[in-house]
């Protein structure tokens, strides 16, 4: 699939300056996705809250501990989502190289002893004072702006492996090592599978993306058997039969199979989970879907996926609707990048994928998710309130 077009030079030429009008011009652009983007958000700060009010209690004596920090992960993605929908999409492109080195600096600095933080045996996150910050979550933005930038710049090597592809996942390539080393093998696969899919909407050969997954599929099941790091056998084994040992590696997908089996047609109600008390692990973070699914019910967890498909639907539009090679490339790439995430999530939380720790994009408990998913439907209103205002001068 091809979205990269001959570039009109009159199209063009309409500078960034003359489009910075108030931003509620930006929303009105595409007000299905807007409001689409409030529920998604509204959601997330209900269910976070329901989810994780027995382990605020238990572990910090107050029910609103993670709410409060919910909250302020949402007040701080809202000018980061202005940012996206204001900002000159041009001098983003023209920046693409050094924010993806930016990144590369931050993965190389979650190693460093005064700054880096670990958890969960990972070191993922860089430790500012009150603030974590988790630069793996910002490669998988980096990444689809160099990519859309790349691609755009040099559409004559699209076609070529060589001097096309290959560079492009050399590049990558070394982002996703650091993420490996973290470890963090969920993270490293998707942005390997972002990268597959902005390639091959970028216009680049079906075969020589084939050639690379079949050089990557080897290596991948190669690092998981001798890489030394149970956790990733594991979840392969409690994908494949959880029900082998219910009470060790099956024990998660089980209690979120229950959770959502539980729940019936209606749910259980908001707020009336069993399994947040201490069953479910990770229920206000990569398991909030099973709660949805227990409280809400199978129309709740509908809805849910529902919005997510809107996003979809809405972020398809815009982008193919761009006349800027760049543009469409990244508006496709943020389209697909949020829609994946919420498929492996719920894959995940289903049993019908192995467990990745990828988190659901604005409704799971995680502030630099929340950040990077709102700051790129930002930019998906930027690209959108373009194509209207050349529309309107055409």
């Amino acid at each position: 699939m091809d979205l990269l077009k001959a570039e009109n030079p009159r199209m063009l030429s309409t500078s960034s300056t003359k489009i910075k009008k108030h931003w509620f011009a930006r929303w009105k652009a595409e007000p299905v996705l807007f409001w689409n983007t409030v529920i998604l958000l509204s959601t997330g700060i209900i269910m976070v809250f329901s989810a994780s009010m027995t382990t605020s209690i238990y572990a910090y004596h107050d029910v609103l501990f993670f709410l409060k920090r919910h909250l302020l992960g949402v007040l701080l993605s809202v000018p980061f989502f202005l940012l996206g929908s204001l900002l000159s999409l041009q001098k983003l492109r023209q920046l693409s190289s050094r924010i993806l080195l930016l990144n590369l600096l931050l993965l190389l600095m979650v190693f460093f002893p005064v700054i880096g933080r670990e958890g969960g045996g990972s070191a993922r996150w860089l430790s500012f004072g009150p603030f974590n910050l988790q630069p793996s979550e910002f490669a998988k933005f980096s990444v689809l702006l160099y990519l859309a930038s790349a691609l755009s710049t040099h559409q004559e090597r699209i076609k070529d492996f060589w001097l096309g592809v290959l560079p492009s996942f050399l590049m990558i390539g070394i982002i996703c090592l650091l993420i490996l080393l973290e470890p963090d093998l969920g993270t490293a696969s998707f942005i390997i599978a972002i990268t597959l899919i902005t390639l091959f909407v970028g216009g680049s050969r079906l075969l020589h993306l084939l050639i690379c997954m079949g050089a990557l599929l080897p290596s991948g099941i190669f690092l998981v058997l001798f890489s030394g790091k149970e956790y990733w056998m594991r979840r392969i084994e409690a994908f494949l039969n959880p029900w082998n040992d219910p009470q060790g590696k099956g024990f998660q997908i089980i209690q979120s199979l229950i959770a959502l089996g539980s729940g019936g047609i209606f749910g259980k109600g908001l707020g009336e989970s069993r399994q947040k008390f201490f069953f479910l692990p990770d229920r206000h973070t990569d398991f909030i879907f099973a709660i949805i699914g227990e409280e809400l019910g199978f129309l709740g967890a509908i809805f849910v996926m529902v919005l997510f498909m809107v996003v979809l639907w809405k972020g398809w539009k815009i982008a193919t609707s761009s006349r800027d090679n760049f543009q469409a490339v990244l508006g496709m790439g943020i389209t697909a990048s949020i829609a994946l995430q919420a498929f492996i999530n719920i894959g995940g939380v289903t049993g019908t994928i192995p467990v990745t720790g990828i988190t659901l994009p604005l409704i799971s408990y995680g502030n630099s998710s929340l950040v990077v998913t709102m700051f790129q439907l930002g930019i998906l209103f930027n690209i959108a309130y373009e194509n209207k205002f050349r529309n309107d001068k055409l």
